[in-house]
């Protein structure tokens, strides 16, 4: 993943990933857990991703290589960011 790759993602998740802490903060008062974060994250992915393979029959999917490694590359991000909303909060 070059670097222009990993801004550009950077920049199209950063808003995401600081509403769902936020989002989450406000109704429990306290930041998610890791395993909670990911998983309110996977419901999103797809929007960063590209539609599933069940689309493909109808020439809207891709192979499932590519997705995989659009998805590495969205959660390599999503990691980074995560990390950084933790330490901004504990602060």
């Amino acid at each position: 993943m070059d670097m222009s790759d990993f801004d550009g993602i950077r920049r199209d998740i950063s808003l995401k990933v600081e509403h769902i802490f936020e989002a989450y903060e406000k109704d429990n008062y306290c930041m998610p857990t890791m395993e909670e974060f990911r998983a309110m994250f996977n419901e999103h992915i797809d929007e960063y991703v590209g539609p599933d393979d069940s689309l493909r029959g109808a020439g809207l999917g891709m192979p499932s290589d590519i997705k995989q490694r659009r998805e590495q590359k969205v959660w390599r991000v999503v990691n980074e960011l995560e990390a950084e909303q933790r330490f901004l909060r504990s602060e």
